[in-house]
């Protein structure tokens, strides 16, 4: 990959995250009380950067490693997924155990609480917002884009490793498995799987891919400013309507809340990447490699920070001063890294288990 994208997507992947985080403590009431509803709504968006990052890199690493074949990209696909994955679910139950006996409210609903056994396998399947419906571990909210993305993992890699009939015979039946809410978001994931495809052979000027740098985060600033995320919300909600009485079968957006803003916005980040790939502007020296250790501990942040800000809701920490705020963000970011030590940062010892479980082996 371009060396230069690739430390810009590792930055996105950051900023990505913490946008997330500051936009969910807002709407959690955790955040101090001058942050602006806007940045609950913008988290939303940063998602939908993370889905084309997602598809980008999925992308480029099975092209670079397409000799090895759909087992080893099985393989890992499945350890970056349950590195992160299986420890997150743990740690949400374990630590909403603790979060009831001090204040029971924020966990209503508690209906899965009583049978982990049953509803931990659903989630580690990645069945939560399939036809079964819409749901997460615990209070792992941000867990549904990981149920999307895997999804998305599977139908990939069998359109790109199977040949033939069976192709799109195995392939259909997955994305027929996948459910409405997670096809609404599947064009997103996959213009980044598109664009690794194309951007290298585009010819864009320095100075053009620069002002491709800077013209989407303009362009951002003017949707919101001029009400026309918030017309599109509204449009979304009038679309899933019309699929509601249109449709067949019973149809609930489940996490695919705004998907006509979320195309925009896909569109935006889209822009910016290809200026990134040819601005010339590279991260280097020890900023880089700061950057990319950063980058490394996203996905256990992104999935554990929600359950740690339920936790504090349950303490009673609501609008809190900006020393508090700053005091709870150090303290996810140093569970995010101890976390991780078991999980993200461990990814070859489960790619090691994975592959003693998977049939095929050589």
């Amino acid at each position: 990959m371009n060396p230069v994208l690739s430390i810009w997507l590792d930055a996105s992947r950051i900023l990505a995250a913490f946008a997330v985080f500051l936009g969910h403590a807002v709407g959690l009431e955790v955040a101090p009380a001058f942050m602006g509803k806007q940045w609950h709504r913008s988290a939303d968006d940063a998602v939908t950067a993370f889905f084309i990052i997602s598809g980008f890199v999925i992308a480029h690493t099975t092209r670079q490693r397409e000799r090895q074949g759909l087992r080893a990209y099985v393989l890992a696909r499945s350890s970056r997924l349950y590195s992160v994955a299986l420890p997150a679910i743990l740690f949400a139950y374990l630590v909403d155990q603790v979060g009831m006996r001090i204040d029971p409210t924020p966990y209503v609903p508690d209906w899965q609480y009583p049978r982990p056994w049953l509803y931990i396998p659903l989630h580690l399947a990645f069945l939560g917002e399939t036809w079964l419906g819409a749901f997460q571990p615990f209070t792992m909210a941000p867990y549904w884009s990981l149920s999307y993305e895997a999804w998305y993992y599977a139908f990939f890699g069998l359109v790109f490793f199977l040949k033939g009939w069976l192709r799109w015979v195995v392939a259909g039946a997955v994305f027929l498995g996948m459910g409405p809410r997670i096809w609404l978001l599947m064009p997103v994931w996959f213009l980044g799987v598109w664009l690794h495809g194309r951007i290298d052979a585009w010819r864009v000027p320095v100075t053009a891919a620069r002002l491709l740098m800077v013209l989407p985060v303009l362009g951002y600033a003017l949707f919101l400013q001029c009400g026309w995320q918030q017309a599109l919300d509204e449009a979304s909600k009038a679309l899933y309507g019309v699929f509601s009485q249109t449709l067949p079968f019973r149809f609930s957006s489940g996490s695919t809340v705004h998907v006509l803003s979320d195309y925009v916005m896909a569109a935006l980040f889209a822009l910016f990447i290809v200026g990134c790939a040819h601005s010339g502007l590279a991260i280097g020296g020890r900023p880089a490699v700061w950057v990319r250790q950063a980058a490394s501990y996203t996905f256990t942040f992104y999935l554990l920070h929600f359950t740690l800000l339920v936790l504090c809701m349950a303490l009673g920490w609501y609008h809190v001063g900006s020393w508090h705020f700053a005091g709870i963000t150090l303290a996810v970011l140093a569970i995010t890294w101890g976390h991780a030590q078991l999980g993200e940062q461990r990814r070859r010892s489960y790619e090691r288990v994975i592959d003693r479980i998977l049939p095929g082996k050589g």
